[in-house]
């Protein structure tokens, strides 16, 4: 049996750059993370854990059972052109990065404040 990566839905964040930004739940070895998926009319990307990549030794993307992936993630969204304009745009104001965060950093979780 090869690598196996499964995703839900968690919540739909919004509207971004003509697209849906929605929050994953992302099941790898019976370990959850979170992962984004953005989608439009005619793009799609997943983000994943940079640890998840790190275990398979590849970008997501490169992986076998990407496709599968990702058709799963489809099937679970709400179509684009139904959703789309039920969203209100994805505020990004409500997320801080401490100062400690250099560019060219990754950025750890650990760092970013949600202001409620």
């Amino acid at each position: 049996m090869g690598i196996k990566i499964t995703a839900d839905v968690i919540d739909y964040l919004g509207k971004y750059e003509n697209g849906v930004l929605v929050l994953l739940s992302i099941n790898y070895k019976d370990t959850f993370t979170e992962g984004a998926f953005w989608y439009s009319s005619d793009n799609i990307s997943l983000e994943i854990s940079k640890d998840i990549e790190n275990d398979i030794d590849m970008p997501i993307e490169a992986w076998d059972g990407y496709l599968e992936l990702v058709e799963s993630i489809l099937k679970k969204v709400v179509p684009y052109n139904e959703i789309i304009n039920r969203l209100d745009e994805v505020d990004l104001t409500k997320y801080q990065i401490l100062p400690q965060s250099k560019v060219g950093e990754d950025v750890d979780n650990n760092d970013i404040i949600i202001d409620k």
